[in-house]
Formats: structure tokens, C-alpha cells, sequence
């Protein structure tokens, strides 16, 4: 199986999606990858997996007749063609929107010096009890 990456991702997901696949990700995060180079990517895969801004159309998912799934890291698929794929039984995955729900809660939490669901101590000068990842101490 080949998937095609639309740009990089974390290194922990990508290691973990080669366990299963071929992988082949398209080298430039520095901005969407545009329409010629996507449908290239897709000619050579049977996955695709694409991130927030790319624009999945007819001619995308024409490019492959031998596509088998889109996945999409966007919380709607509002920049997929969802009929043409449905046509074609190519099924279209997206996030859930807990995702959105749940990093509005950690920044709100932060912001308010409210970190009581975050799990560590706002102001706590020593960060004792906060994760190091985390800690963030304020005097």
C-alpha cells in the first residue's frame, strides 16, 4: 500500500504510518502544496492524506482511478470533493472536532491562569508538581 503525504508531519506519526505503508511525503511545509504536484502525488498512491489546506477536487481524485481512501487532518471536509469520492466509493476521513474543543480548553485554561483541567499549577514559582514539558512557572 503507498500513501502520499501532502507535507511533513511529526516524526512519531510518520514512523508509525511507514510500519504499515509505503510513504512518500511531499518535502515543502512552507506553503500548500499546489494542484499539478498533488495530482502527481496521487498518481503514485492509493492513500491520500492531507492536511488543512489542501484542496482535494474532481481532477485530484481523477488523477488515480486506483485511489482507496482520502484521509484528511481537517475537522470538515469542506475542501474535498466529497461527492465526486462517494461516486467513486473512496471513502473520506476527517478529525474529530474534540481536537479543536480541546485546544480551546488548554489555551483558555493558560490564558485565565485556570490550569486546574491541564493538570499542573499556574503560579506555582517552583513548578514543583508541573510536568517538565510543561512548566511554565510565573513569580
Amino acid at each position: 500500500m503507498r500513501v502520499f503525504v501532502t507535507q511533513p508531519i511529526a516524526a512519531s506519526a510518520l514512523a508509525r504510518l511507514r510500519q504499515v505503508a509505503e510513504v512518500e511525503v511531499n518535502p515543502d511545509a512552507g506553503k500548500p502544496i499546489d494542484k499539478q504536484a498533488l495530482c502527481a502525488g496521487v498518481r503514485r498512491a492509493e492513500i491520500l492524506y492531507a492536511l488543512l489546506h489542501d484542496r482535494v477536487d474532481r481532477d485530484v481524485i481523477a488523477a488515480n482511478p486506483r485511489l482507496r481512501m482520502i484521509a484528511s487532518m481537517a475537522i470538515t471536509p469542506d475542501n474535498i470533493a466529497v461527492a465526486e469520492a462517494t461516486a467513486r466509493s473512496i471513502p473520506v476521513t476527517v478529525i474529530p472536532p474534540i481536537v479543536g474543543e480541546a485546544t480551546a480548553d488548554g489555551a483558555w485554561s493558560r490564558a485565565t491562569g485556570w490550569s486546574g483541567r491541564a493538570g499542573f499549577p499556574a503560579r506555582n514559582p517552583r513548578c514543583s508538581r508541573a510536568p517538565a514539558s510543561a512548566a511554565r512557572c510565573w513569580a
